[in-house]
């Protein structure tokens, strides 16, 4: 190119985006511009060609869609867009009925995506997140020996490091003559940060939690305690004990399977060097090199056993020569690993803080995939049913030499101009909802949770993917109609008939599988709420903390059941739901078989605070200080000793031996998931209370409610000032253990709910589209003599099969899916008829009620409306 020639780029860019009136003026004012510059300075003249072009991107300059020629990419836009704007004007109705179907899908898979995101976002803080492991018992149990973390660093090269947790416990913390109670503690080792790192305000991660009585604050608990003070060093006092701050670290992420809010130095360090194997009584946790090899590691833990575990379990039991004789009795001892990055999702009951179900997940995502395939199913009806509208406009367009591809294209546009619409719309509609959702959901979600750059992409492939799924067979159908037929007025014959009623039996089968799912679930959870305890647990109050009283506790008593209200007044370290410790006791006969009850020391008053039913024998009696040797079990231990007569009988722990001298019927310890399990009742002193690691006091309430708790309120003030009470009702405490299933009801019917109501729109418009085609049929059936009635009768006939069609499918798989979900449950409801009956009933009720709207006034049309275009 010479210099004289002007470089042909920018003009083509300026071609591309100004008005053709101005290009031609300013196209010629730059090539004077140039040639008067390029003789002397060529290398400018180019390079202010360039700037002045792009100087005159301005809005005045620029192009808009009346600029564009019809045959080009933007004008065809520009056609189909207005077209899109008209064809949605003139048919308001469906129009607004599309949108609200698929916003209220989107919104659901909003709401849905966020909470799945955040379920899988546990954890993912750690960065050796993939290398921690936690020890469990026999498969199952969490509690692990004192000893077993140091020992198995010992001997397995491939164990890197370890650590051992004790809690979550809740404690009063007391600082310059103020107290708070606070949650979120937990007790561990010095190695605590080394698996579990922490961003540290103050201190360091080394030489911490080493000393008896250090603790470790978060920012939240170290503002609420010192305000703009400085923590570290500071004294603080925490149930009692003396502990210093040593560090102060940044506030836990949310998504943390061990969540605290204090750590305390580990207690009884002895227990490393003379405490049991066989007391459970700490959560372990390994970090394993990456290159070892995991189940070859947990095959040496059988040796591990042999070594440590069975001496002391063959010196508990001499009945037994060698383990395996004791194993092969089918007792069981034996330890795994479960990787720290499975437990919230797959092992919640491993997490110290709230696990979630990963079935549960599934289930909302299936939800979520299924509303909105319902909604598309809606829109793909409803613009099939609308066909004989746009029958001569495509006919029109064909004739014109139109051809199918592009008639393709304006109906996916179409689709997706409403999906865009009904995008913003489901967005607005999840943020209204977000406060509610995150009541059932306890989450703590926000605006930027759902506004984000990494949520886009999912919103994106949720607007392709409805889009295309709602547009792409009424795009095909509709452009396959025959010019000729469609100018007469006719539709395509046949062809996607199956097709349609497939949809239908798939939308009426989800539907039916969502109703009966909710009605299993609620079902269930009615069950569970209702169930028999064995326990009288209303208007039991239990207070914690009792030990501060210890040596009041007579005067305290008596000031309590002064009152009229107050019936009696017990003492316990642990009670039911709360969650209870085991024992390992052995029976001391013949059989010498080890077992590990739950253990409760109880004083004589629980009996009668609790409502347990003596099936034998007596419990414990206030007057016989020998009842500190004696023990009253449940009927499950009587059961699993195979004892005909257990009066009398002997369990021994160590070097002591304890008599039974009653039995009481079994009681619920936990969730309808639990089984009943063997429980121990030691007679507890209260003298002596305190020693074993609980102190909880119940107060029988008989008389008025507001007055008992208010007196009891004044009389803990009296014997406690300033100490905060903290006391809750057994019943409260039961119906607390089912909170997740309360939730994942809640939300499981809540989209169900929204999934039905979907539906219905679906079968309105499904209706709209049997008449559309049937509407000559029915008049002729009208001139004929056909009353209404009987019209309506066919009608629903063709109903009747799909939803007949739909419970042959749904049926089935709604009884495997339930089965499955009531498989965790001791306690349980039979999956009877009724179970499925109600839910076939009430969606056929819809049924009726939905396709008369449209039936009726199809009907009722004067006949001759319908037959003037033949």
């Amino acid at each position: 190119m010479t210099l004289a020639n002007p470089p042909k780029l920018p003009f083509r860019i300026l071609r591309w985006f100004c008005k053709p009136w101005y290009a031609e003026v300013i196209e010629g004012d730059l090539l004077e511009l140039y040639h008067r510059e390029v003789t002397t300075h060529p290398a400018k003249a180019r390079l202010a060609t360039y700037l002045n072009v792009i100087r005159f991107f301005r809005w005045r300059y620029i192009k808009d869609l009346e600029d564009f020629q019809p045959n080009s990419p933007f004008g065809m836009f520009k056609t189909y867009f207005k077209v899109t704007l008209r064809s949605m004007g003139k048919n308001k109705v469906q129009t607004a009925l599309n949108i609200l179907g698929l916003s209220m899908a989107i919104a659901a898979c909003f709401l849905i995506l966020i909470h799945i995101k955040y379920q899988f976002a546990f954890d993912k803080h750690l960065p050796q997140l993939d290398n921690i492991y936690r020890v469990t018992i026999n498969e199952r149990g969490g509690n692990t020996p004192a000893l077993l973390v140091k020992q198995m660093q010992a001997d397995y090269p491939e164990v890197l490091n370890g650590t051992r947790i004790m809690g979550p416990l809740e404690g009063v913390i007391s600082q310059n003559g103020r107290y708070i109670r606070q949650g979120g503690g937990i007790y561990a080792d010095s190695t605590f940060f080394e698996l579990f790192p922490a961003t540290f305000l103050a201190g360091t991660s080394s030489h911490i939690l080493t000393g008896p009585r250090d603790i470790v604050l978060t920012r939240k608990v170290a503002t609420k305690l010192f305000q703009d003070e400085v923590a570290m060093g500071q004294v603080i006092d925490v149930d009692g004990d003396d502990y210093v701050v040593t560090a102060v670290v940044e506030n836990l992420p949310e998504t943390s399977s061990i969540p605290y809010d204090f750590v305390l130095s580990m207690p009884r360090e002895s227990w490393v060097t003379s405490g049991y194997w066989t007391g459970n009584n700490f959560y372990s946790y390994l970090l394993v090199d990456s290159n070892a090899n995991i189940e070859q590691l947990k095959a040496k833990f059988t040796d591990f056993v042999k070594r440590y575990i069975g001496p002391e379990i063959l010196g508990f039991n001499d009945s037994y020569a060698t383990l395996e004789d004791y194993f092969a009795e089918g007792h069981q001892h034996s330890f795994g690993l479960v990787p720290m990055k499975d437990i919230h999702l797959h092992h919640p009951r491993l997490s110290l803080g709230v696990g979630a179900n990963y079935q549960s997940l599934l289930t909302f995502g299936g939800v979520a995939v299924f509303i909105l395939l319902i909604a598309c199913i809606n829109y793909i009806n409803m613009a099939t049913a609308r066909s004989s509208l746009r029958a001569k406009e495509i006919g029109m367009r064909k004739v014109m030499g139109s051809v199918k591809s592009l008639i393709t294209q304006q109906f996916l546009l179409e689709s997706f101009v409403i999906t865009s619409i009904a995008m913003v719309a489901g967005l607005v509609l999840a943020l209204v909802c977000l406060p509610y959702f995150n009541q059932v959901s306890l989450g703590s979600y926000g605006v930027w949770d759902i506004v984000n750059l990494e949520n886009a992409l999912w919103f994106m492939l949720i607007l392709l993917a409805t889009s295309l799924l709602s547009g792409i067979y009424p795009a095909l159908y509709l452009a396959s109609f025959r010019p000729i037929a469609a100018l007469k007025g006719e539709t395509v014959k046949g062809g996607g008939s199956r097709l349609r009623s497939g949809l239908v039996v798939f939308q009426f089968s989800i539907s039916l599988l969502l109703m009966v799912g909710t009605y299993i679930v609620y079902q269930q959870i009615s069950l569970m709420s209702n169930r028999k305890l064995g326990l009288d647990t209303e208007q039991t109050y239990v207070i914690r903390d009792a030990r501060k009283i210890v040596g009041e506790f007579g005067a305290f008593k008596q000031q309590l059941i002064g009152h009229s209200a107050i019936g009696q007044v017990g003492l316990a370290n642990g009670y039911p739901s709360g969650g209870l410790s085991d024992w390992n006791y052995t029976s001391i006969d013949e059989d010498r078989i080890q077992l590990s009850p739950n253990n409760l020391f109880v004083s004589s008053e629980i009996q009668e605070v609790w409502g347990l039913e003596l099936v034998k024998g007596r419990f414990f009696s206030e007057n016989l200080a020998t009842d500190t040797t004696n023990i009253v079990v449940n009927e499950t231990l009587v059961k699993t000793l195979g004892w005909e007569e257990p009066l009398g009988k002997m369990l021994g722990r160590g070097e002591r031996h304890f008599k039974i001298i009653g039995v009481v019927e079994d009681f619920a310890l936990g969730s309808a998931k639990s089984r009943n399990a063997p429980v121990v009742f030691r007679y507890l002193e209260s003298v002596g209370f305190g020693t074993f690691g609980g102190d909880y006091l119940m107060v029988k309430i008989d008389g008025n409610l507001g007055d008992a708790l208010e007196h009891i309120e004044a009389s803990w003030d009296r014997f406690l000032p300033n100490y905060p009470l903290d006391g809750r009702f057994m019943d409260d405490s039961f119906q607390r253990l089912y909170d997740g299933e309360r939730r994942f009801g809640l939300l499981f019917s809540g989209f169900s709910i929204l999934a039905i109501v979907i539906a219905a729109i679906g079968l309105f418009t499904l209706s709209a589209f049997v008449l559309e085609r049937k509407r000559k049929e029915i008049a002729i059936r009208k001139v004929l003599g056909a009353r209404v009635g009987q019209i309506f009768v066919k009608i629903m006939t063709y109903f009747g099969r799909l939803i007949i069609a739909s419970a042959f499918i749904a049926m089935p798989l709604a009884f495997y899916l339930g089965h499955d979900w009531l498989d965790d449950y001791v306690e349980r409801i039979d999956l009877g008829g009724m179970i499925f009956a109600v839910p076939l009933v009430f969606l056929t009720l819809i049924s009726l009620f939905t396709v008369a709207l449209q039936t009726y006034r199809t009907a009722s049309n004067n006949p001759l409306d319908s037959l003037k275009e033949e």
